[in-house]
Order: C-alpha cells, then structure tokens, then sequence
C-alpha cells in the first residue's frame, strides 16, 4: 500500500472515531504523526556533486573586545553615527582587540554599504571577520577581493572613472602606464580628462611627465585639470618655470615697470595658465598663476603683504598651502584678502593636524555657520588644544535662531572627550537644551573608559 493511501485510510480513521473504527487512540496518533510528515514535510535537498563544504572558522589570534566595549559597539551601530563607529575602530585598534565574533555581520553589512567606513572596520575584524567576509561576494572587500571593478574601456564615464581610482589605489604604475597609453589615443576631451582625473589619488611626481604633456591639450578642461594637479606637487619644471617669471618680473613682490609681468605673455606662460574662467588674465591673474605654482616659502612673508599685488598674490599663495613648511602663518595672511569660502577650500586640502591648526588660527571672528562648516571638514577626536580653542570660538559666535540654546553637535562628536567633559558646565550654561548632546558625549565617554587598560580588557 502507498505512502498517499495510508494516509488517506487513516484521515478516515480519524473522521469515523477510534471506537466506531475499531482502532487504538495511540497507534492512530502515531500513524498521523508518521505519514502527515512523509505526506506534507519538505524533503531533505539532494546534495550537488562537487560541493565544498564551508570550511570550519579558524580560531581568533587577537584579544576580542571585553564586555564594556561590546556594550558601547552595540550603542554605536545602534546611532548609526559613521564618526562615533569611526572612533571605535581606532580606539580599539589602539588597544589591539577585534570586534566579537556576534557583532562581525552588522560591521561587514556596514563596510558593505558605506565604502567610506572600510579603512576603520578592517582594523578590527580579525582573523575570524576575514574568515566571514569570503562566505559572501558583499563582503570580500574586507579582503581585498573583487572589490576592484574591472576596468572596461567601453564602458559609462562614472565606472570608468571609479574603476581607475580604485585600481590607482592598489597599483599606482598600472594606472599610470595605462593613462599614458590611451591618453593620446583618445579623441574626445572628456574622455581624456576622465584619465587625468584618475591620476589625483596618489598623485605623485611620478605622474609629472604626463601631466606636463597634458597642458598642450587644446581642451581647456583637460588641461586646467592637471595644471591644477601639477600645482600640488613640489620640485616640479612648472614650479621652476613660476619661479624664473617672478624673480624676472618682481623686486620686493612689486612688479617692475616694463618687466615680464606688464607684457602680454608668450606661449610658454600661456600653456602655464588656467584657460577656463578668465581667472588668470592680466597683471594680478597672471601672478595669482605663479604664486600658486611655487612653495609659499619662496616669498618673504612682509613683503606680499605690504605689496600692492598682496591680493592676488595670496590668493595665489593660499591654493599653495598644502606645499607650505608651516602654512599657519601664510594663511592668517591670506585670511585678510580670502572669502571664508574660499579659506575653506585651502584649508579642506591640507593634512587634518595642519588644517586644524590654521582653523583655530584664522576663525578669531568667524560667524556660526562659517565656523561650524569648518570644523566639520576636520577628522575626530581632535586634540585637546584643537576642542578648547574651537569651543571658546563657539561659545561667543552668536547661535542661529534654529539652534538657538542647542550645542553644536561637531563639537560634541568630534572634540577631545577629556576637555568636554572637564568643560560640560560651560557648556550647559551656553546652550541649556542639550539633552541628546548629553547622550552623545556621555557614550564617548563610556567609550574612552571602556578601552582602559585598567578595565576589562
């Protein structure tokens, strides 16, 4: 008899009684037990051939984080706060422990969305997170596996781009052959330009030759994009060729009458000019042009400023500060002729020490928003003389109505937390609704507590 006839006798059986049927109560139990699985349950699925198991989890060399520090990850991940998960990752890389093994999926689904928190989740997944990341192609980038796109010359501008940016920062000498082989290969402009764009990450000296080859394009864009790249690079024949125009058309940084700089220039200083925008034409464009090509330190620092040409020439010297020794001084300078945009913008291409010194240096008398967008271009936690001087900045702007009584919260999430803390009353005092600020600094509080040594590591 059928599995399929059996249980339909025994439906029966069930729907008929056991004593009209005639039939034990705990055998026909049993028989509904039995045959409703083999009728209804799902099968086991057939094994593929040639499939390899996953291998079992290897053990974990590194010390996993105590319990106050799972304790302060879950809160973390829980605020979904790139800049607090951010500052868990370096502390707990500075404490040589990795993340538990419960908390490695939500770290890795993170990395997997937001690429820009890779570098911070890779120091804390340890052996056991890079054994996790290749059980998924979401993952790998954990591993540097496949997380590089390939890069198709047919394909859209955007993946084009981002697959050479990508591969720049694993193999700087590919790219760099590759964009000088196709460079001159390539008919339209913008695909051109899309190539010099590549070379911005890890710009080196390396990349001059081609660069320099760049700036006869008769595309403005192509060659403004890596004049502006040969700019950022020292010792380079552009900084040399600057450096002849101005020791030839300058004494004490004033123009000599009937010098280099009040004829027109020749095609040499043309080719060193930036073609789009009519920024860099006549007399003050032009020396904006070379004091952007050559180390601040060239200049003396009171003669730009008494010059008559102090105005173009730091804001030349400001797109230059990057190349500075100490570009505090050159850029409280350049402060006096500068927008607060266009300070900004020098200061967000600085390293985050030298860009916080030159915030705290030029925002003396900063309105709220200016300072406030400053201060959040520079990297968490900041130093304690970077957290005390910004809070005194903030303490006497004057607040927006819309965040009137509320403290900033960059100042909160990113200042050092031993000065906050020590500075709370103030704090309170200044912006009286602080409730959720509160929150914040208490958890990083928790957070620094929970990496001492002294705790439970």
């Amino acid at each position: 008899m059928s599995t399929d006839q059996k249980w339909q006798d025994t439906v029966q059986q069930l729907l008929v009684g056991t004593r009209r049927g005639n039939v034990d109560r705990d055998t026909l139990l049993a028989d509904c037990a039995a045959l409703g699985l083999a009728r209804f349950g799902a099968r086991l699925p057939q094994t593929p051939a040639g499939l390899v198991p996953v291998p079992f989890a290897p053990p974990e060399n590194a010390q996993i984080a105590g319990e106050s520090a799972r304790n302060v990850l879950a809160q973390v991940l829980g605020w979904d706060d790139e800049a607090l998960l951010t500052e868990w990752c370096a502390a707990a890389n500075r404490a040589q422990v990795v993340a538990a093994h419960a908390q490695l999926p939500q770290l890795l689904a993170l990395g997997g969305a937001r690429p820009t928190l890779r570098p911070a989740i890779r120091l804390v997944l340890g052996t056991r997170g890079q054994w996790l990341a290749l059980l998924s192609k979401d993952w790998v980038w954990a591993v540097g596996i496949n997380e590089q796109e390939p890069y198709d010359p047919d394909a859209p501008a955007g993946k084009r781009l981002t697959a050479l940016r990508q591969w720049r920062r694993t193999d700087q000498g590919a790219v760099r052959t590759l964009v000088a082989e196709r460079f001159p290969e390539e008919r339209r402009a913008s695909d051109r330009q899309l190539l010099i764009n590549a070379l911005e990450v890890g710009l080196s000296i390396e990349d001059e030759s081609i660069l320099e080859a760049a700036l006869d394009d008769r595309a403005a864009g192509v060659h403004d994009l890596a004049l502006r790249l040969l700019r950022k690079l020292p010792g380079t024949a552009l900084a040399q060729r600057a450096e002849r125009r101005l020791w030839d058309g300058l004494r004490d940084a004033d123009v000599i009458p009937d010098g280099r700089f009040e004829l027109e220039p020749d095609a040499a200083e043309q080719r060193d000019l930036l073609h789009d925008g009519n920024t860099e034409t006549g007399i003050a464009g032009r020396l904006r042009a070379a004091a952007a090509s050559v180390p601040p330190e060239f200049w003396e620092l009171d003669q730009v400023v008494a010059s008559p040409w102090a105005k173009p020439l730091l804001q030349g010297i400001a797109d230059a500060l990057p190349l500075a020794a100490d570009p505090v001084p050159w850029a409280l300078a350049a402060s006096e002729v500068l927008t607060g945009m266009a300070l900004l913008d020098a200061i967000d291409s600085l390293p985050a020490r030298s860009a916080a010194e030159v915030l705290v240096a030029v925002s003396h008398d900063w309105k709220y928003d200016l300072l406030d967008h400053g201060c959040s271009q520079l990297p968490g936690p900041w130093s304690a003389a970077t957290t005390e001087a910004l809070l005194q900045r903030f303490i006497v702007a004057v607040t927006p109505g819309w965040r009137t009584g509320r403290p900033p919260p960059v100042l909160l999430t990113r200042g050092d937390v031993g000065v906050l803390t020590e500075q709370w009353p103030r704090i309170a005092e200044r912006w009286p609704e602080h409730t959720n600020e509160q929150a914040v600094l208490h958890l990083r509080v928790q957070l620094r507590d929970a990496f001492d040594r002294r705790g439970d590591q």
